[in-house]
């Protein structure tokens, strides 16, 4: 059933779609309603506020003015809908897909970890591979497991686990990999565990991660965004989209419009009709990041400005509270903000010292 080609949608020649930010979900989304939905790529807009596609998904520089990616994704093998998706993006560097090449890339160089912790600036973190979990911190973990969501709601993991289980090795390696904090949502924490039940035996040398050839804008948005636009998608950058109406009757939500403010800043209001489809993507973690150097930190920016991601949903959130609440994500940014740092080496003199502190030789192209 997965690989059959759907039936071609009645109508679907004469539906246009909106697509509200250049990430990957909308990219997906396009990649999705070409081939599944079998609508005429021409017919698809995806707006950016930006000058660049990828949102999360980035990756710019060089080896002389020094690399930018805020981030890396850690992949696995049932990314489903991902995965199907790529399966139909063709590789921009071998004869294949994406997914062709990704799974050849780390069947060749399976990632694991020899030193999965470390403390006092390189030395060993001494969990050996264990989760050193005592009989309360597994039975809080049980517990979280199997709550109901809407017992949940508004808690922090510190309101539904004991001290021990943040002292266990369990909760080292979870953190690390994930990027929870104790204050972080405890339904968030349930649906994570629930989603990589698999791989917890992973955990202890990161056996459970696979990585993509380069960086994740290189590996999968830029062959992703050729193969639509290929096809005749449009991708407008530096448009934001600051307002979109809705028409609610009970309980049937229907876009009406949508405001766009374009390059010079002129807004035009796009009316939508029964034949236009509009996907948004709301919130985003990296709206408001900023860059450092090695002399200069990243300053720390928590305004909400008027045409980003939450600015829009709390537009949308305030039509009506089905519409969720973004202020529960974007309101406390000294406790959601993260860091992170991109090193661009230049010669060898740090190649030994992450040698010794890696247990494995740089320079190989494998995972360190």
């Amino acid at each position: 059933d997965a690989f059959a080609r759907p039936r071609k949608p009645a109508g679907v020649d004469d539906k246009k779609a909106w697509l509200v930010g250049g990430g990957l979900a909308s990219m997906a989304a396009a990649g999705f309603l070409i081939r599944d939905g079998q609508m005429k790529p021409e017919n698809i807009t995806i707006l950016e506020a930006s000058g660049v596609d990828g949102g999360a998904l980035d990756g710019s520089g060089d080896a002389e003015t020094g690399w930018k990616i805020r981030g890396g994704r850690e992949m696995e093998n049932h990314f489903e809908c991902f995965w199907d998706l790529y399966r139909s993006v063709p590789s921009l560097e071998v004869d294949g897909s994406v997914l062709d090449e990704f799974f050849w890339i780390n069947k060749d160089d399976p990632n694991f970890s020899l030193m999965r912790t470390t403390q006092e600036r390189g030395k060993n973190g001494g969990t050996n591979g264990k989760f050193k979990m005592s009989k309360r911190a597994m039975d809080d973990l049980m517990k979280l497991v199997f709550a109901l969501p809407d017992r949940l709601y508004d808690k922090r993991i510190s309101n539904v686990v004991s001290k021990e289980f943040f002292r266990s090795n369990f909760w080292l390696y979870w953190r690390t990999m994930f990027a929870f904090e104790e204050w972080h949502s405890a339904l968030e924490m349930k649906l994570y565990v629930q989603r990589f039940i698999h791989h917890i035996a992973g955990l202890p040398d990161l056996s459970a991660l696979k990585f993509t050839k380069y960086n994740q804008y290189d590996s999968l948005v830029r062959p992703l965004k050729k193969w639509l636009e290929d096809q005749g998608v449009r991708f407008k950058n530096n448009h934001a989209v600051v307002d979109a109406n809705f028409e609610i009757i009970g309980d049937t939500k229907r876009a009406t419009s949508i405001t766009i403010r374009k390059p010079k800043g002129k807004e035009k209001v796009l009316n939508l009709t029964d034949n236009d489809l509009l996907f948004v993507t709301n919130g985003s973690l990296v709206e408001n990041s900023r860059w450092g150097d090695h002399h200069t930190p990243a300053k720390f920016d928590t305004t909400i400005y008027e045409g980003g991601a939450w600015d829009l949903w709390r537009k949308i959130a305030r039509q009506d509270p089905s519409f969720g609440n973004p202020d529960n994500f974007c309101t406390h940014p000294e406790e959601s903000q993260w860091e992170s740092a991109t090193i661009t080496v230049k010669d060898d003199r740090i190649r030994d010292y992450i040698t010794k502190i890696c247990k494995r030789e740089t320079n190989t192209g494998t995972v360190s």
